[in-house]
């Protein structure tokens, strides 16, 4: 039997960004989940009250519901969900794919990765609320740094959508043991991305190795901009 996919989505996104990609896994046998994180609508409110070991519980929970490990498949911000699930809970899982995502060895944060990406336009992309506890995306920068290669309408439909972030989850370190580095890795590196450049990709990859690596020339957003590249790369690293 086919494993489940397990769907983690980045910053400021939620489950809707997986749209259209999760019709392209069930075709090809995969039961799918994508659960919100929390801080999306109707599952809590962001603010400095979260941390990345929360988010990392609602990703074991959902999990531990399937009959059986489950293929993690992380993206941006969801790498470092799912490597702090994995550490938690290494039985849920099958395999860890980072889609353009944060790949950290222990001690690192998301803050302190990006701070290392020297060819990212991510920075000054994001908009931060000290007070609130919270960054949100700056929308004249949207289009350029995370979805160069989607359409207007895919663009807009999508950050219609976005959400405040909580802080707290980027700036908490990955405290990874033989517990996370258990678990079989795949990275599918997306040649465009503007958010986590490529040359950082190959960065974490290096830093912490992976089984199996594939390639799409994508953007940071290939959900939206090529779902059927990015399922027909996932096929090929699980």
């Amino acid at each position: 039997m086919t494993a489940p996919i397990l769907l983690i989505h980045g910053a400021c996104h939620g489950s809707w960004c997986w749209e259209r990609l999760r019709p392209l896994l069930v075709a090809s046998g995969h039961e799918v989940i994508a659960p919100d994180l929390p801080g999306r609508a109707g599952n809590g409110r962001p603010g400095w009250g979260l941390s990345l070991k929360d988010y990392a519980a609602t990703i074991v929970s959902a999990a531990r519901q399937q009959t059986g490990p489950v293929i993690g498949v992380g993206h941006s911000m969801g790498g470092m969900v799912m490597a702090a699930a994995a550490e938690a809970a290494p039985e849920a899982f099958a395999r860890l794919v980072f889609v353009s995502a944060f790949l950290p060895v222990s001690g690192d944060s998301l803050v302190s990765l990006a701070a290392m990406d020297k060819d990212s336009d991510l920075h000054g992309a994001a908009k931060l609320s000290s007070m609130r506890g919270s960054i949100t995306i700056d929308p004249g920068r949207f289009r350029p740094v995370y979805c160069g290669d989607c359409s207007e309408p895919d663009v807009a439909w999508a950050a219609s959508r976005l959400v405040p972030e909580s802080v707290r989850p980027s700036l908490d370190k990955a405290k990874l043991t033989a517990r996370f580095q258990a678990t079989p890795r795949s990275y599918i590196r997306c040649t465009q991305d503007r958010a986590l450049s490529v040359q950082m990709q190959d960065r974490m990859i290096a830093r912490q190795p992976c089984e199996l690596v594939a390639t799409i020339a994508a953007s940071h957003s290939p959900f939206l901009s090529m779902p059927g590249p990015l399922a027909a790369a996932l096929r090929t690293v699980i």
